[in-house]
Parts: C-alpha cells; structure tokens; sequence
C-alpha cells in the first residue's frame, strides 16, 4: 500500500518524479506527491524524465518518505538557563540562524530541523548548559 500525501502540504514549486518504474518510486516522496497531485493541476514542477534516463546507481533526487521529528520553540529551554549565560547562548544562536529567523524557531513560528536541534543542543553544551535540553513541542513531518 502506497502512502498518501496531503498535496496541501506539499512545497511550492517541489520537484516531482514520474518515474514509476524506479525500484524506490514506493518510497520516494518526490513519486508520492506526483501521485497525489490533484486532477485539476494544471501545471507541474518535475525532474526531467531525460535526466532519470541517464542517471546510473542510486537517484540523486530521492527524497526519504519517512517522517522525521521538528522541534517547535525553546521558549522554556531558555527560561532555563541561568541568566548570566542567556545573553552568550541567544548571540550564538543569532550566529547559527540568523536574527529574524532566530525569533521565529523561538516562538514555534518555525520549525526546527534534526539537524538545526542538533546544531542548537551543540551550542548549549559548548556554553556550558547542563540542564536538559528539551523543545517546547514537537511534531512528524516529511522532510521535503
């Protein structure tokens, strides 16, 4: 049974393959969202079926269907890190996201990768946090 995408939630402009005959096209979140593409789609963002022909070995292109875990917000995180060291880990965080894009992973507005948690929990041992470094919420999604 071929999962189901919400073709709402799918990227704008996100690559889709039409390859189905490609032994990972059952997992491959670029054929799923191909596949769920609504009927009244008009036009469609795809990867070159001339550049697949030629592709040897595993696909470049393959995208991963399995749900990972986002991180939203570490409002609390910080709220528990003594106050001396706020003003440190908050400049390395800037450092590492950007400013605006800082307060937005802060507030839960935008989500944080494995990767970006990983990179965050990082900084905060290197600052010398030892509490436990816990998201304020999390949730699954596709890593598009």
């Amino acid at each position: 049974m071929t999962e189901k995408i919400d073709f709402e939630k799918v990227p704008f402009n996100y690559a889709m393959c039409l390859n189905a005959q490609c032994p990972l096209s059952s997992t491959c979140l670029r054929r799923l969202a191909a596949e769920s593409a609504p009927d009244t789609l008009v036009t469609w963002s795809i990867i070159s079926p001339k550049y697949l022909e030629n592709t040897k070995g595993k696909c470049p292109q393959y995208r991963n269907s399995q749900k990972v875990t986002y991180a939203k917000g570490f409002l609390r995180m910080l709220g528990n890190i003594p106050l001396k060291q706020v003003k440190t880990v908050q400049g390395e965080l800037i450092a590492l996201l950007g400013q605006r894009t800082y307060y937005r992973c802060r507030k839960g507005e935008r989500l944080l990768s494995p990767a970006e948690q990983k990179q965050i929990k990082h900084i905060m041992h290197q600052c010398g946090i030892t509490t436990p470094l816990d998201f304020d919420s999390y949730e699954e999604d596709y890593d598009w």
